[in-house]
Parts: structure tokens; C-alpha cells; sequence
């Protein structure tokens, strides 16, 4: 048996089942939980209320049909920050430069000696992407290196959800990894 983390919150058993339906179903009234897994819905009230305080729930985000709303094209963008960005910005500040980039859909911080930060970003069209990599090139090549480029067509998005990764952790198990794509041998 795993020990508890003392960096991680403790949560009860009916703590972790009412995240279980907030991460699938954020609207869903403190009353139809309750009815679900059998509690009060002050008992609800009171646990969403503990998981917000310690910001377990940071916020409540809609999932948005990015087709829908006419995002075509996705890039998985890997870029390095140049000395030139490094010596006069703090590490906070180009993580707030990078909040603000309108394109940009997930970033990450990535420590390797190429590489500074891979941006998941989303574009109407490949012609709007390659403008905005060119502008990068062009007008801020003595800031950032693009590495790498990767990108697809919102069509060929697979996945966007971590519920079974989340479901996983809540219930403390590790992954099943029988198959993953070929046929286990007998």
C-alpha cells in the first residue's frame, strides 16, 4: 500500500466521488450529486465548497468544440527562448507573455538545452498559422528559435480529456498496460 503524500490533501471517499462527477459534469446542481452517491446536498455543498478552498478545483471551464467555432488547424509549437529573452525577463514574466498570446491553447515549460517551451496553439486556417510563424521568424528570431513544428487538423484530434487519468489517481491505481496496440501473445 502506497503512503499519502503529505504535500496532497487528504480527501475522503465521498470527497473523491463528488470530484469524480464535478471533473465529468461541472453544472451538475449539489443536489443530483447527492441523489447519485447518496449524501446530503449540504454534505455536496460542503465538500466542492473544502475542494475550491484548496484549490483541488481551481475553476470551472467549458469544453469548447474548437471546430465549431472555427479552429481548423492545430501546431504543436517547440521553441527555445534565446539568451536575449533570458537576461532581462525573470522566468515569471515570460509565463505571463505567454498567457497573453491569444493562439495559445496549453504551454509548457520544458528544461532542455534546445528546447525552452512547447505551446499547443490554434489557428483558423494554415494560411493564419503560417503568417504567425513567419512574423515569429522574421520580426522575433533574436528571441525565440523555433525547433520544431507539428501541425494537424482539428479533425485529427484524438483526445482531449484527462477523466481517465484523473480517475486513475483518485482511486490510487496504476495503469493497465496488458495491450496498448498489438495483441498480447499467449
Amino acid at each position: 500500500m502506497r503512503k499519502q503524500d503529505p504535500e496532497l490533501p487528504k480527501l475522503t471517499r465521498n470527497d473523491q466521488k463528488v470530484l469524480k462527477y464535478l471533473i465529468q459534469h461541472a453544472k451538475l446542481p449539489d443536489t443530483e450529486i447527492a441523489k447519485k452517491i447518496g449524501i446530503s446536498p449540504q454534505a455536496v455543498f460542503k465538500i466542492r465548497h473544502k475542494l475550491e478552498k484548496k484549490e483541488i478545483i481551481k475553476g470551472y471551464t467549458p469544453i469548447i468544440d474548437l471546430k465549431k467555432i472555427g479552429i481548423n488547424v492545430m501546431v504543436l509549437l517547440v521553441i527555445k527562448l534565446t539568451h536575449e529573452v533570458w537576461k532581462d525577463t525573470s522566468e515569471q514574466e515570460i509565463k505571463k507573455r505567454i498567457q497573453k498570446i491569444p493562439y495559445v491553447i496549453n504551454a509548457y515549460r520544458v528544461p532542455q538545452s534546445n528546447v525552452s517551451h512547447i505551446l499547443l496553439m490554434g489557428f483558423r486556417d494554415m494560411k493564419q498559422m503560417d503568417r504567425y510563424l513567419t512574423k515569429i521568424q522574421t520580426d522575433f528570431s533574436r528571441e525565440i528559435e523555433i525547433q520544431d513544428v507539428y501541425p494537424f487538423s482539428i479533425d485529427k484530434v484524438i483526445t482531449q480529456s484527462p477523466i481517465g487519468l484523473l480517475y486513475e489517481i483518485l482511486d490510487k491505481k496504476d495503469f493497465k498496460m496488458d495491450v496498448f496496440f498489438l495483441k498480447k501473445k499467449k
